[in-house]
């Protein structure tokens, strides 16, 4: 008979144990212990890649328990580790790789999952962009509205990937993914203030139009009135007719221009999805202190003191100074970087992922080395270790554009004074109408700063190599302008400035550029500069 004992068997227990450990750490990946040794080695262990963690037990009532379906997540290499997930080395990773983590989910209508199959598709990754699958992943995910997938969507519209060319959709999607109030403008603000002078053309050509019309009519009556047909009088009719001949000619042709101007106000407002009907800002002033800015932190590289390269005399001084302008005016908390190689870079990016929140704002300033490849597409950052030869120590701007999308913070702005790449177009900034009243002006900033924003200004032009016409002209411009200011400044309104000095000093040589990130999602906000004192 059994031995029916409480006690239980040692050899029976310690068999129930490890399948026990088994089971815990199949569904919930290395051990605590283990999770809290794991450090970054290595640059390679900080790269962001698509992770799927293993399933995890879920307790259902009071006695069931399931597998939950596995959950895939952007993170970087060694976190999906410590997480017990898989992935695929970035090296190695493809189009491929990456579906397989994405596209079921994305089957089973996850938004977040569809928008970064669209992404996928748009990429390449190694292959032929496929602009089509990217424009019908992404239309799932917007109509759900993810606005990282509208803001997509519109970009595909704006260039016509993988869709018609189409400028009105494209700004609906931008619109809709920004939730802007309508006397926000979208575009070039020089495409707004052409059609704000289009207007005001028309108007005057219409008056002009008007009074020729009253001489006109005047001169019918006239005539219609006429008397006697005496010799005078048939004298005075004629040249009568021969005025009234000459201004309705002239009437004609003003006529004509009046309605060209009108179909060119027709374009530019199609252009910019202009609606006539516009938002308030609730009847009350909105005070300064009342927009929560939240806390400022800035990452600021400078290289100067390379190994392999020419030294950049004033990169390491430019950094400094805008550390310091940054600090004492704006109250920015300030880690500052000084001939870093690319591990540090990595791991600084890789604690503010670490430690920001959606309370934040964050300014990355790099002044140093860049370099773009033989095609132009891809741009990188050139850490002081860099070796000349080969790019693989390099940092690639996509590379820190995956690490500030994932950053909580809800405003960053990169600026570089080098190059950067993997940028959208200008349409996807929102910006400020000029001439708004300090009432609308609040309102529309307090809108903002409720949305996400992933910026870059970047002094490299779209060529090859180290494009900077003089580093030291651009980081001069930045650091007055901002010493200078003693309001909100956005940095839509900072491109214009910088550029605006940058183009006379340089007499056009230098193009900047300005954009959102390509592969961020943003919200077509933009970043705030504010002085402490003005806050």
């Amino acid at each position: 008979m059994p031995n029916r004992s409480n006690s239980l068997d040692p050899i029976a227990f310690s068999k129930t144990a490890a399948l026990v450990a088994v089971l815990v750490l199949g569904a919930w990946g290395t051990p605590l212990e283990a999770k809290k040794k794991e450090e970054p080695q290595g640059s390679d262990d900080l790269l962001i890649v698509d992770c799927l963690l293993p399933q995890k037990v879920r307790r259902l009532g009071r006695n069931n328990t399931y597998l939950a379906p596995r959950r895939p997540i952007r993170t970087t290499a060694v976190d999906c580790r410590i997480r017990g997930g898989e992935y695929t080395e970035p090296d190695q990773a493809s189009y491929a790789t990456s579906l397989k983590v994405w596209l079921p989910r994305a089957k089973d209508g996850d938004a977040e999952a569809q928008y970064y199959v669209g992404q996928i598709f748009e990429k390449g990754l190694g292959t032929t962009p496929d602009y089509e699958s990217a424009a019908e992943w992404y239309g799932k995910a917007a109509e759900q509205g993810f606005s990282a997938a509208q803001i997509g969507l519109g970009y595909l519209y704006e260039e016509g990937l993988g869709v018609e060319q189409d400028d009105v959709q494209a700004m609906n999607w931008y619109r809709k993914a920004a939730g802007l109030a309508e006397d926000l403008v979208v575009l070039e603000q020089s495409e707004y203030d052409s059609l704000i002078e289009a207007q005001d053309a028309l108007k005057s050509k219409q008056k002009q139009v008007d009074e020729l019309q009253g001489q006109v009519d005047e001169l019918r009556r006239q005539l219609s009135e006429a008397g006697a047909e005496s010799e005078e009088e048939k004298n005075r009719q004629a040249t009568l007719r021969s005025i009234l001949e000459r201004l309705e000619a002239d009437l004609a042709g003003r006529k004509a221009e009046v309605d060209q101007s009108r179909e060119q106000i027709a374009s530019l407002e199609k252009r910019l999805a202009v609606v006539t009907q516009r938002s308030s800002g609730g009847g009350q002033t909105a005070a300064l202190g009342e927009i929560p800015f939240g806390a400022y932190h800035a990452l600021v590289i400078g290289n100067s003191d390379y190994e392999a390269l020419p030294d950049l005399a004033s990169a390491r001084e430019d950094a400094e100074t805008v550390a310091s302008l940054l600090k004492n005016k704006y109250g920015f908390e300030v880690t500052v970087l000084l001939d870093a190689n690319r591990f540090q870079i990595m791991s600084a990016l890789n604690k503010l992922r670490q430690e920001l929140t959606s309370k934040d704002n964050l300014l990355v300033y790099y002044a140093g080395h860049g370099e773009r490849d033989a095609a132009g597409r891809t741009a990188y950052w050139q850490p002081v270790d860099s070796d000349p030869r080969r790019p693989t120590n390099w940092i690639p701007s996509e590379v820190v554009t995956e690490h500030l999308d994932l950053i909580a913070a809800n405003h960053v702005f990169v600026v570089a004074d080098s190059v950067y790449s993997g940028l959208r177009t200008r349409s996807s900034v929102a910006r400020l109408r000029r001439g708004m009243t300090d009432e609308q002006r609040y309102h529309h900033i307090k809108l903002l700063m409720e949305k996400r924003a992933r910026l870059v200004l970047s002094s490299g032009g779209p060529g090859g190599g180290d494009t900077q016409v003089d580093a030291s002209n651009f980081a001069s411009a930045f650091v007055e302008i901002l010493k200078g200011n003693d309001g909100i400044l956005e940095a839509s309104r900072l491109y214009e400035q910088v550029n605006d000095r940058l183009q006379a000093v340089n007499k056009g040589t230098q193009s900047l550029e300005f954009a959102t990130l390509k592969w961020a999602r943003n919200d077509l906000a933009d970043f705030f500069f504010v002085p402490t004192g003005a806050r």
